[in-house]
């Protein structure tokens, strides 16, 4: 036969046991949320790496990637050819050496004034001449350079593509109008013999 405290005492421990099972799933069902959390960033953040590693890095395609290369190529090609416009170039000694050949051999016996124009003027014309090809051909493919990155590229070309394609469009105009001058004796004057002295001073 239970006594009646022993029962108190059972349905004590049973109380116990009831309050301990109810803080142990309180405690469960606190927790999930933050594990529930933790995991979802770790999906988030797993996500985005997996996305950037789905991104192109910047003109990695191939369109893009060519129309930067010609860019580039055309902007340096441009910038050569004007520098080359200003300073000189092989080609245009070569060709001023063999007009003053002609020259030479053709007034052998011929009067002051058409020695200096032969061997000399039209020498600094042929060098004046060749310098404007090459200026004309800089500010031609500076200015198709510009134009087509403005308007016809997929993507815009870098910065150091823009800034070296200007200055050889700069350079290219300089250049022209140097040569220009020379090859119509606008810095100096045709040089002419004086009356006096194409007479033997009589």
């Amino acid at each position: 036969m239970t006594t009646p405290s022993s029962t108190e005492s059972t349905d004590r421990v049973e109380d116990v046991d009831a309050l301990v099972d109810a803080d142990a799933s309180a405690d469960e069902t606190t927790e999930k949320p933050e594990h529930t959390e933790i995991v979802a960033e770790l999906v988030e953040e797993d996500e985005l790496v997996e996305g950037a590693d789905d991104v192109e890095p910047y003109g990695h395609d191939d369109a893009g990637t060519g129309g930067i290369i010609a860019a580039g190529a055309a902007a340096v090609a441009a910038a050569g050819l004007a520098i080359t416009s200003l300073g000189g170039n092989w080609l245009g000694d070569v060709l001023s050496q063999r007009q003053s050949l002609i020259g030479q051999i053709n007034t052998a016996n011929s009067q002051a004034d058409a020695i200096i124009k032969q061997r000399y003027t039209d020498v600094w014309h042929k060098t004046a001449f060749v310098s404007m090809g090459f200026a004309i051909a800089a500010v031609v493919i500076a200015a198709a350079t510009l134009f087509l990155g403005a308007f016809a590229a997929k993507q815009q070309a870098p910065v150091w593509v823009r800034v070296l394609t200007w200055g050889a469009l700069a350079l290219g105009i300089i250049g022209l109008g140097v040569s220009a001058a020379m090859y119509f004796d606008v810095f100096t004057g045709t040089i002419t013999v004086p009356a006096g002295a194409a007479n033997g001073g009589q």
